[in-house]
């Protein structure tokens, strides 16, 4: 087998089994939803290229994140979206937990939550799709790639705290934005008091 086949064949060995989750990865982390197949497709010819520069044994799914990453934000950048202004201190401070619930409609939920989950799922990708670049990739790369705070670090470049105070704020926005959808579907009742 010579050298190019040989290299081939060990980049699809690691890259096959990940496939899956860099493509939900970038589904959720791409402003432009028609550039999916283009982004993975650019992101994994660079990694191919730069290949001789993985060391076998050490964490292939990191070191290809880090591409798709790379390719995602350099798309995202060229869209010159705008992202989403800060909570309101007041929101970010609210106990979303302590909401009220509905309780003939929450009984209904743990009997059949297919309906619920349906109608929160595209209110959960606009959540999403609305976060602060930062906070997103944080999250899908801890979500979706289940990757190590630290693994997350090193793929984005930037401190662990970074990555845990990002991470939190991510998570206090969308369980914001949750609850929001879960009021005007009628999941918690509008006064918590």
């Amino acid at each position: 087998m010579d050298r190019n086949a040989a290299k081939a064949e060990a980049f699809m060995r690691h890259l096959g089994p990940l496939q899956g989750v860099l493509e939900a990865f970038v589904r959720r982390a791409l402003w432009d939803p028609n550039a999916v197949g283009d982004v993975l497709q650019g992101a994994i010819a660079t990694a191919f290229r730069d290949f001789q520069m993985y060391v076998e044994g050490t964490n292939f799914r990191a070191w290809i994140f880090r591409f798709v990453h790379l390719e995602v934000l350099s798309t995202n950048r060229k869209l010159h979206r705008t992202q989403l202004a800060p909570l309101p201190e007041d929101v970010a401070k609210e106990n979303v937990w302590e909401a009220e619930i509905d309780e003939p409609l929450f009984r209904q939920l743990l009997d059949d939550p297919e309906p619920v989950l349906e109608r929160c799922d595209e209110a959960l990708s606009q959540a999403i799709r609305d976060l602060p670049a930062a906070e997103r990739e944080v999250l899908l790369l801890r979500a979706i790639g289940e990757f190590k705070y630290r693994e997350i670090a090193e793929i984005l470049q930037i401190p662990l705290g970074t990555v845990m105070s990002n991470l939190a704020r991510s998570r206090t926005r969308l369980r914001q934005r949750l609850v929001e959808h879960a009021r005007k579907t009628g999941l918690f009742r509008r006064d918590n008091k």
